[in-house]
């Protein structure tokens, strides 16, 4: 019997194009699903599952027949039961590594946009007006901008983005500190950073950048309690997973000055609620969780999900 691969959802909608030349021979196909009952009718029978946002719970993954891998397009795998894949002997597959240098030069550019008042800028020639000192409060426009040179960036977080992200805030003149609990203290040094405790990392973060995964213990990391030791005025940057947050202690922090800002791409539900308390607020910028895109990088992810399957099914 040919191997037959399905994919449930995929990072270019319905193109497959990739997948299918890489693993010519094999039947790949897309299946159509609502809910857990027709995923698991539609992949059961599955030699191979390609998965993006479908949720691979316990119930799912002991459904599968002969499923040799679960290979996700993505670095996370915060939406596989890897436990129960573990107990069922399905190795899983994810690409932790394809768009490291999209996500962490997305980081800097939120934070640049922030400390350059870009978006505050666009709007002031939109609105025909320009460059006015104003010699009472002695701000430029839109308000008084600090040298980012003179910034502390604190990152909760030193893997493989943290460490990008740390390179390019370090050519900007930043200082850099973090705190990751597997990092040695040599490792930090030797890129220009300062390992240091979580609390201290809180306190003295001008912007507070987070990449961790998101698991149990990680989740709400920034909560009511974290943000009480934040440094008054910081701003905090999430690009990694929307869990980390608590979202309504962040926008009460928002609302009532406590934190100056808030740069996100990522968040607990996408799309963002139309009610939800951040769309009130002018101090946040947004992104629609589009950090880890550029053609590249989607291409590279398609291709080495696409070639770790193949090696599976050839017992490789």
């Amino acid at each position: 019997m040919a191997s037959f691969v399905a994919v449930t959802d995929s990072p270019q909608e319905n193109d497959l194009t990739i997948e299918r030349s890489l693993l010519s021979g094999i039947r790949v196909e897309m299946v159509q699903w609502v809910d857990r009952q027709s995923l698991i009718n539609t992949v059961r029978d599955a030699d191979a599952v390609m998965c993006m946002h479908a949720r691979f719970d316990e119930t799912v993954i002991h459904s599968l027949r002969r499923c040799k891998v679960i290979a996700r397009f993505g670095a996370g795998l915060d939406n596989i039961d890897l436990k129960a894949a573990s107990e069922a002997g399905i190795p899983v597959v994810a690409v932790p590594d394809y768009c490291t240098q999209e996500v962490a030069n997305h980081t800097l550019a939120l934070i640049l946009t922030w400390n350059r008042k870009v978006l505050e800028y666009h709007e002031f020639v939109q609105k025909k007006r320009w460059n006015e000192r104003k010699q009472t409060t002695g701000n430029w426009g839109c308000g008084p901008v600090s040298r980012i040179s003179a910034q502390t960036l604190g990152l909760l977080g030193l893997g493989r983005i943290g460490r990008a992200v740390a390179q390019r805030a370090l050519a900007f003149g930043m200082r850099v500190i973090a705190h990751h609990p597997r990092v040695s203290r040599d490792v930090g040094g030797e890129r220009g950073v300062i390992l240091v405790a979580r609390d201290e990392l809180m306190a003295k973060s001008d912007y507070l950048s987070l990449h961790l995964p998101l698991t149990d213990a990680t989740r709400h990391t920034i909560n009511a309690e974290a943000i009480t030791q934040m440094k008054p005025g910081a701003v905090l940057v999430n690009v990694a997973r929307g869990g980390l947050v608590d979202e309504a202690a962040l926008a009460e922090a928002l609302a009532s000055g406590r934190l100056a800002g808030a740069l996100l791409d990522v968040y607990e539900h996408a799309p963002l609620p139309e009610n939800h308390p951040f769309r009130g607020l002018k101090n946040i910028i947004f992104t629609p969780h589009v950090a880890f895109y550029s053609e590249e990088a989607l291409w590279e992810l398609r291709r080495r999900v696409a070639e770790a399957v193949l090696k599976h099914l050839q017992d490789r």
